[in-house]
């Protein structure tokens, strides 16, 4: 392609965005997150990572949520560790505030029922789609993918897979080459679907043994291929969890310590664990 053209398109972009008629990305509604990355770019290979217990798992349903909710885009969800009824379990207590726990069990409060029943009823129109199969390939990935879009018409809006660890690539003699092949195919996977794609990654239990448990990039567990191949690296950190007397309990901070096209830093968000459920710190 002549730069030319490539130039000539970069402009109207930037024309478009100075006046307010477009952004950069697809916002996931989490506002100071939005305004560090732009919203999440197509193409881009973005990574979640924590320790257990974290609510990686809980964040990026929320951002799914949010993409299909607000966007009307469809969505698909890879999850190599849960069932997808697991999954729904969450999405629904994140969208009717009711415990999962008293989900699972049925015990509602008479005026719980038609909260449920709306709650469901909104989620059931969300072009939402969950793969809960636990060997799946990323070559099955865009296949299945392919065919949501072309089902829709559209673009897709996020793509979701949990988690990393879990997945098998070719094989190679160390299973950090594995991985690193496995984080390349994803990365290609973004640009072909033209879509952002968000892997979550467990981080290194050595983290436990730090005075300051806050991820860093090298954390990251059994492969170091994603520091390099990733566009946005965000770890999840909760102070509560390491230090139950903490000023900041119900916060949790989302870690960017990479971004190749913007800024690092932190930003915060509430959450409420009951419910899996993630909320802006000014709501």
């Amino acid at each position: 392609t002549a730069i030319s053209n490539i130039l000539t398109r970069n402009f109207n972009e930037i024309e478009d965005r100075s006046l307010g008629h477009s952004i950069a990305g697809i916002p996931v509604n989490f506002y100071d997150f939005d305004a560090m990355t732009q919203g999440l770019q197509r193409g881009d290979l973005i990574v979640l990572g924590s320790r257990p217990s974290m609510g990686k798992t809980s964040l990026a349903l929320n951002m799914a949520k949010n993409v299909a909710q607000l966007h009307n885009l469809p969505v698909c969800i890879f999850d190599l560790e849960m069932s997808k009824e697991q999954l729904t379990y969450r999405l629904i207590s994140s969208e009717v505030g009711i415990e999962t726990s008293r989900l699972r069990t049925g015990r509602l409060q008479e005026d719980e029922w038609p909260d449920l029943g709306e709650g469901l009823e909104r989620l059931g129109q969300l072009p939402i789609f969950i793969t809960d199969k636990s060997k799946v390939t990323v070559d099955e990935m865009i296949s299945k993918c392919q065919g949501i879009k072309e089902q829709h018409k559209t673009e897709l809006g996020l793509i979701v897979i949990d988690y990393l660890q879990l997945m098998d690539g070719p094989l190679y003699e160390s299973r950090d080459e594995e991985l690193s092949k496995v984080v390349v195919q994803l990365k290609e996977m973004a640009k072909v679907l033209n879509v952002p794609v968000i892997v979550l990654s467990q981080l290194d239990r050595e983290i436990e043994h730090r005075s300051n448990k806050r991820p860093m990039l090298s954390d990251i567990r059994e492969t170091q291929s994603l520091e390099s191949h990733a566009d946005v690296v965000t770890m999840i950190y909760r102070d509560e969890y390491y230090n139950p007397e903490t000023e900041d309990r119900g916060i949790t901070e989302l870690i960017t310590c990479k971004h190749r096209n913007g800024p690092v830093g932190t930003v915060k968000l509430l959450l409420e664990p009951q419910f899996a459920r993630f909320r802006n710190l000014a709501s």
